[in-house]
Protein backbone atom coordinates (compact mmCIF):
# COMPACT_ATOMS: atom_id res chain seq x y z
CA UNK A 1 0.00 0.00 0.00
CA UNK A 2 2.92 2.24 0.79
CA UNK A 3 4.98 1.63 -1.95
CA UNK A 4 1.77 1.88 -4.25
CA UNK A 5 1.44 5.35 -3.02
CA UNK A 6 4.74 6.65 -3.30
CA UNK A 7 4.35 4.79 -7.05
CA UNK A 8 1.58 7.30 -7.90
CA UNK A 9 3.33 10.37 -6.59
CA UNK A 10 5.97 9.88 -9.18
CA UNK A 11 8.54 8.82 -6.10
CA UNK A 12 11.08 6.35 -7.86
CA UNK A 13 12.67 4.14 -5.54
CA UNK A 14 14.11 -0.32 -5.62
CA UNK A 15 13.42 -2.08 -3.31
CA UNK A 16 16.46 -4.14 -1.99
CA UNK A 17 14.44 -6.39 0.47
CA UNK A 18 11.15 -6.41 1.55
CA UNK A 19 11.29 -3.83 4.19
CA UNK A 20 14.26 -1.97 3.10
CA UNK A 21 13.46 0.88 -0.11
CA UNK A 22 16.05 3.47 -1.64
CA UNK A 23 14.10 6.27 -2.60
CA UNK A 24 15.70 8.57 -5.77
CA UNK A 25 16.72 11.91 -4.65
CA UNK A 26 15.91 14.72 -6.61
CA UNK A 27 18.25 15.61 -9.31
CA UNK A 28 19.04 11.77 -9.92
CA UNK A 29 20.30 11.91 -6.06
CA UNK A 30 23.31 14.08 -7.43
CA UNK A 31 24.50 17.03 -4.78
CA UNK A 32 22.41 18.98 -3.12
CA UNK A 33 20.99 15.80 -3.20
CA UNK A 34 21.05 12.31 -1.91
CA UNK A 35 18.98 9.02 -1.76
CA UNK A 36 16.94 7.86 1.34
CA UNK A 37 16.66 5.02 2.61
CA UNK A 38 12.91 3.79 4.15
CA UNK A 39 12.53 1.11 6.16
CA UNK A 40 9.07 -0.11 6.86
CA UNK A 41 9.28 -1.96 10.14
CA UNK A 42 7.72 -1.96 13.89
CA UNK A 43 9.60 1.19 13.43
CA UNK A 44 9.90 2.44 10.38
CA UNK A 45 12.54 4.63 9.78
CA UNK A 46 14.46 6.83 6.92
CA UNK A 47 18.02 6.74 6.84
CA UNK A 48 19.27 10.09 5.91
CA UNK A 49 16.43 13.24 4.65
CA UNK A 50 18.03 15.00 1.73
CA UNK A 51 16.12 13.28 -0.88
CA UNK A 52 14.42 17.12 -1.90
CA UNK A 53 11.50 18.75 0.63
CA UNK A 54 9.17 17.76 -2.11
CA UNK A 55 9.81 14.54 -1.26
CA UNK A 56 9.53 14.37 2.06
CA UNK A 57 5.99 15.83 1.90
CA UNK A 58 4.81 13.24 0.14
CA UNK A 59 6.84 10.53 1.92
CA UNK A 60 5.10 11.56 5.02
CA UNK A 61 1.32 12.22 3.44
CA UNK A 62 1.33 8.34 3.15
CA UNK A 63 3.92 6.57 6.17
CA UNK A 64 4.62 8.08 9.32
CA UNK A 65 8.29 7.88 10.17
CA UNK A 66 9.06 7.50 13.64
CA UNK A 67 12.71 7.51 13.24
CA UNK A 68 15.02 9.33 10.98
CA UNK A 69 18.95 8.10 10.68
CA UNK A 70 21.32 10.55 10.04
CA UNK A 71 24.83 9.24 8.47
CA UNK A 72 26.55 12.53 8.76
CA UNK A 73 26.73 16.31 8.70
CA UNK A 74 26.65 17.41 5.11
CA UNK A 75 23.07 19.39 4.43
CA UNK A 76 22.39 17.13 1.51
CA UNK A 77 22.38 14.54 3.79
CA UNK A 78 19.86 15.83 6.69
CA UNK A 79 17.97 18.85 4.94
CA UNK A 80 14.29 17.36 5.37
CA UNK A 81 15.06 16.61 8.89
CA UNK A 82 13.17 19.65 10.24
CA UNK A 83 10.34 19.02 7.45
CA UNK A 84 9.84 15.60 8.83
CA UNK A 85 10.39 16.08 12.43
CA UNK A 86 7.03 18.53 11.91
CA UNK A 87 5.15 16.30 10.00
CA UNK A 88 5.62 13.12 11.21
CA UNK A 89 7.19 14.57 15.40
CA UNK A 90 9.80 11.91 14.78
CA UNK A 91 12.90 10.97 16.63
CA UNK A 92 16.13 12.02 15.14
CA UNK A 93 19.21 9.95 15.99
CA UNK A 94 23.07 11.68 14.90
CA UNK A 95 26.05 10.16 14.95
CA UNK A 96 27.64 11.23 18.52
CA UNK A 97 30.38 12.88 16.74
CA UNK A 98 29.84 16.54 16.32
CA UNK A 99 26.19 15.91 17.52
CA UNK A 100 26.03 19.86 18.54
CA UNK A 101 26.37 21.45 15.22
CA UNK A 102 24.81 18.94 12.61
CA UNK A 103 21.39 20.51 13.66
CA UNK A 104 22.87 24.56 13.78
CA UNK A 105 23.49 25.86 10.39
CA UNK A 106 25.91 28.70 12.22
CA UNK A 107 27.94 26.00 14.34
CA UNK A 108 27.79 24.07 10.51
CA UNK A 109 29.07 26.71 8.96
CA UNK A 110 32.08 27.34 10.72
CA UNK A 111 32.79 23.59 10.95
CA UNK A 112 32.67 22.78 7.41
CA UNK A 113 33.87 26.28 5.68
CA UNK A 114 35.74 28.35 8.29
CA UNK A 115 34.72 31.86 9.19
CA UNK A 116 35.28 33.47 5.70
CA UNK A 117 32.87 31.75 3.48
CA UNK A 118 30.24 31.07 6.00
CA UNK A 119 27.00 33.77 5.57
CA UNK A 120 27.98 32.85 1.98
CA UNK A 121 28.02 29.25 2.06
CA UNK A 122 24.60 29.53 4.57
CA UNK A 123 22.84 31.98 1.72
CA UNK A 124 24.06 29.81 -0.88
CA UNK A 125 24.53 26.34 0.01
CA UNK A 126 21.59 25.84 2.65
CA UNK A 127 19.19 27.42 0.64
CA UNK A 128 19.26 24.99 -2.30
CA UNK A 129 19.06 22.34 0.10
CA UNK A 130 16.26 23.61 2.26
CA UNK A 131 18.00 22.80 5.56
CA UNK A 132 16.37 24.31 8.83
CA UNK A 133 17.78 23.88 12.11
CA UNK A 134 16.30 20.60 14.17
CA UNK A 135 16.56 18.98 16.81
CA UNK A 136 18.24 15.39 17.27
CA UNK A 137 16.94 13.19 20.57
CA UNK A 138 19.01 10.75 20.57
CA UNK A 139 22.96 9.68 19.02
CA UNK A 140 25.34 6.86 18.32
CA UNK A 141 28.36 5.05 17.80
CA UNK A 142 30.92 2.80 16.20
CA UNK A 143 29.38 -0.48 17.30
CA UNK A 144 25.83 0.40 18.06
CA UNK A 145 22.69 -2.10 16.94
CA UNK A 146 19.99 -0.24 15.96
CA UNK A 147 16.99 -2.19 16.36
CA UNK A 148 14.17 -1.19 13.78
CA UNK A 149 12.11 -4.92 14.86
CA UNK A 150 12.97 -7.30 12.11
CA UNK A 151 15.28 -5.13 10.83
CA UNK A 152 19.11 -4.32 12.84
CA UNK A 153 22.16 -2.18 11.96
CA UNK A 154 25.33 -2.27 12.85
CA UNK A 155 27.09 0.99 12.69
CA UNK A 156 30.11 1.70 11.46
CA UNK A 157 32.40 4.57 12.10
CA UNK A 158 33.99 5.60 8.55
CA UNK A 159 35.69 8.81 8.56
CA UNK A 160 37.74 10.40 5.73
CA UNK A 161 34.77 11.96 3.78
CA UNK A 162 34.29 13.91 7.22
CA UNK A 163 34.63 13.54 10.54
CA UNK A 164 31.49 12.49 11.32
CA UNK A 165 30.41 9.64 8.50
CA UNK A 166 29.18 6.38 9.47
CA UNK A 167 27.64 3.44 7.26
CA UNK A 168 25.42 0.77 8.46
CA UNK A 169 25.75 -3.03 8.10
CA UNK A 170 22.33 -4.93 7.81
CA UNK A 171 23.99 -8.37 8.36
CA UNK A 172 21.28 -10.78 8.30
CA UNK A 173 19.76 -9.67 4.66
CA UNK A 174 23.66 -8.82 3.48
CA UNK A 175 22.70 -5.31 3.13
CA UNK A 176 25.39 -2.24 3.46
CA UNK A 177 24.32 0.84 3.55
CA UNK A 178 27.89 3.08 2.09
CA UNK A 179 26.59 6.61 2.21
CA UNK A 180 28.88 8.89 0.83
CA UNK A 181 31.58 6.13 0.19
CA UNK A 182 29.61 6.25 -3.26
CA UNK A 183 32.00 4.59 -6.29
CA UNK A 184 30.49 7.86 -8.04
CA UNK A 185 32.57 8.63 -11.14
CA UNK A 186 33.70 11.69 -9.75
CA UNK A 187 35.65 9.89 -7.19
CA UNK A 188 35.99 10.42 -3.41
CA UNK A 189 35.01 13.93 -1.66
CA UNK A 190 36.91 15.58 1.02
CA UNK A 191 36.76 19.00 0.52
CA UNK A 192 36.24 19.79 4.78
CA UNK A 193 38.82 20.85 6.33
CA UNK A 194 38.54 17.75 8.68
CA UNK A 195 38.25 15.42 5.75
CA UNK A 196 41.19 13.17 5.77
CA UNK A 197 42.58 11.25 3.11
CA UNK A 198 44.13 8.55 5.18
CA UNK A 199 41.27 7.97 6.98
CA UNK A 200 39.08 8.07 3.67
CA UNK A 201 41.34 5.24 2.46
CA UNK A 202 41.11 3.26 5.85
CA UNK A 203 37.25 3.85 5.63
CA UNK A 204 37.09 1.67 2.05
CA UNK A 205 39.59 -0.86 3.28
CA UNK A 206 37.13 -1.45 6.32
CA UNK A 207 34.14 -1.76 4.15
CA UNK A 208 36.21 -3.99 1.81
CA UNK A 209 36.52 -6.78 4.65
CA UNK A 210 32.47 -6.56 5.30
CA UNK A 211 30.31 -9.40 3.75
CA UNK A 212 27.29 -8.40 2.05
CA UNK A 213 25.95 -9.19 -1.12
CA UNK A 214 23.75 -5.54 -1.46
CA UNK A 215 26.24 -2.39 -1.67
CA UNK A 216 23.74 1.01 -1.26
CA UNK A 217 25.22 4.13 -1.86
CA UNK A 218 24.11 7.86 -1.13
CA UNK A 219 24.21 9.19 -4.83
CA UNK A 220 24.07 6.07 -7.09
CA UNK A 221 21.92 3.19 -7.96
CA UNK A 222 22.46 -0.13 -5.53
CA UNK A 223 24.35 -2.54 -6.67
CA UNK A 224 25.51 -6.10 -5.69
CA UNK A 225 28.87 -7.45 -4.81
CA UNK A 226 30.69 -7.94 -7.77
CA UNK A 227 30.10 -5.07 -8.87
CA UNK A 228 30.98 -2.86 -5.92
CA UNK A 229 34.66 -4.48 -6.04
CA UNK A 230 34.89 -3.43 -9.83
CA UNK A 231 33.54 0.26 -8.35
CA UNK A 232 35.81 0.55 -5.47
CA UNK A 233 39.16 0.05 -7.34
CA UNK A 234 38.37 2.63 -9.31
CA UNK A 235 37.28 4.70 -6.38
CA UNK A 236 40.06 4.08 -4.61
CA UNK A 237 42.55 4.69 -7.21
CA UNK A 238 41.06 7.98 -7.48
CA UNK A 239 44.00 8.96 -4.90
CA UNK A 240 46.69 7.95 -6.42
CA UNK A 241 45.44 9.40 -9.86
CA UNK A 242 44.61 13.13 -8.31
CA UNK A 243 48.82 12.96 -6.12
CA UNK A 244 50.07 12.29 -9.71
CA UNK A 245 48.40 15.40 -11.72
CA UNK A 246 48.92 17.47 -8.59
CA UNK A 247 52.56 16.51 -8.59
CA UNK A 248 52.74 17.35 -12.23
CA UNK A 249 51.46 20.76 -11.80
CA UNK A 250 53.68 21.57 -8.82
CA UNK A 251 57.09 23.21 -10.63
CA UNK A 252 60.79 22.06 -10.39
CA UNK A 253 62.02 25.62 -11.14
CA UNK A 254 60.09 27.92 -8.75
CA UNK A 255 57.87 28.40 -6.56
CA UNK A 256 54.24 27.60 -6.37
CA UNK A 257 51.28 28.97 -4.25
CA UNK A 258 47.94 26.59 -3.12
CA UNK A 259 45.86 28.83 -4.68
CA UNK A 260 47.96 29.02 -7.96
CA UNK A 261 47.88 25.38 -8.17
CA UNK A 262 43.87 25.47 -6.90
CA UNK A 263 43.41 27.58 -10.11
CA UNK A 264 44.19 25.24 -12.22
CA UNK A 265 41.32 23.23 -11.12
CA UNK A 266 42.90 19.61 -11.50
CA UNK A 267 39.95 18.36 -9.74
CA UNK A 268 36.98 19.80 -10.52
CA UNK A 269 37.72 21.21 -13.91
CA UNK A 270 35.86 24.46 -13.20
CA UNK A 271 36.69 27.33 -14.57
CA UNK A 272 37.51 30.25 -11.93
CA UNK A 273 37.27 33.07 -13.89
CA UNK A 274 33.63 32.75 -12.82
CA UNK A 275 34.13 33.04 -9.46
CA UNK A 276 32.90 30.23 -7.10
CA UNK A 277 34.44 30.90 -3.51
CA UNK A 278 32.60 27.57 -2.23
CA UNK A 279 33.60 25.67 -4.95
CA UNK A 280 37.32 27.04 -4.64
CA UNK A 281 37.37 26.43 -1.15
CA UNK A 282 36.59 23.06 -1.26
CA UNK A 283 39.16 22.12 -4.25
CA UNK A 284 41.50 24.17 -2.13
CA UNK A 285 41.23 21.72 0.50
CA UNK A 286 41.23 18.61 -1.34
CA UNK A 287 44.73 20.00 -3.15
CA UNK A 288 46.17 20.81 0.15
CA UNK A 289 45.62 17.41 1.18
CA UNK A 290 47.50 15.83 -1.61
CA UNK A 291 50.52 18.22 -1.21
CA UNK A 292 50.47 17.55 2.15
CA UNK A 293 51.28 13.87 0.83
CA UNK A 294 53.51 14.81 -1.75
CA UNK A 295 55.72 16.39 0.94
CA UNK A 296 55.29 13.81 3.09
CA UNK A 297 56.15 11.11 0.15
CA UNK A 298 59.21 13.80 -0.28
CA UNK A 299 58.16 14.63 -4.04
CA UNK A 300 57.47 18.30 -3.68
CA UNK A 301 59.11 20.75 -0.72
CA UNK A 302 57.06 22.86 1.02
CA UNK A 303 58.37 26.76 2.53
CA UNK A 304 55.58 28.68 3.92
CA UNK A 305 52.79 28.75 1.73
CA UNK A 306 54.73 27.60 -1.38
CA UNK A 307 55.77 24.54 -2.93
CA UNK A 308 57.90 23.34 -5.83
CA UNK A 309 58.72 19.81 -6.76
CA UNK A 310 61.89 17.72 -6.04
CA UNK A 311 64.78 17.59 -8.47
CA UNK A 312 65.55 14.05 -8.58
CA UNK A 313 68.45 14.13 -10.63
Amino acid sequence: MVLDKLNSFGIKFSAISERIHVIQGNNRSRSPYSNAILILDEINALLDAGCGLDIIEKLASVVSIDLIINSHSHPDHTSGNWLLQKLCRCDIKVPDNHKDSICDSDKLALRLVGPDIASLWKAKGLSITGFRNFTPTDSYNDGDIINLGHTKFVSMYTPGHLEDHYCLWEPDRGIFIGFDIDLSPFGPWYGNEESDIDAFRTSIARVKEIPFNIYVSSHARPVKRSYFEKRVSIYEKTFADRDDIIHGLTPMDKWISLEEITRFSPIYGYDYSKPDPILFYYEQQMIKKHLTRLVNQDKVICEGKRYMRRNRD
